[in-house]
């Protein structure tokens, strides 16, 4: 089974600021959950790999929204330059 997370970033009018950043990890199907004896080692699988896909993902899509950050005040010191001289 898998697991696909996908986030994207958006301005205030609902418009997309990046391109989806989509992350998919394989999780454990619902015939691994067997019986009350694995369903805590199941589970406990299941949850490390939800919550190390949701990291990666946020980090990815922190990176394009410092990247964005970045050019959007390189753009601004450019405007800045050419206005005082």
């Amino acid at each position: 089974m898998k697991m696909r997370i996908k986030v994207t970033l958006h301005d205030e009018d609902e418009s997309e600021v990046t391109e989806a950043t989509t992350l998919e990890v394989d999780v454990p199907d619902f015939e691994a959950f067997t019986g009350p004896d694995t369903f805590g080692q199941t589970f406990h699988q299941y949850e490390q790999t939800a919550l190390e896909a949701r990291n990666g993902v946020m980090e990815a899509v922190t990176e394009k929204y410092v990247g964005g950050l970045v050019k959007k005040n390189a753009g601004r010191d450019g405007e800045t330059r050419r206005k005082k001289q």
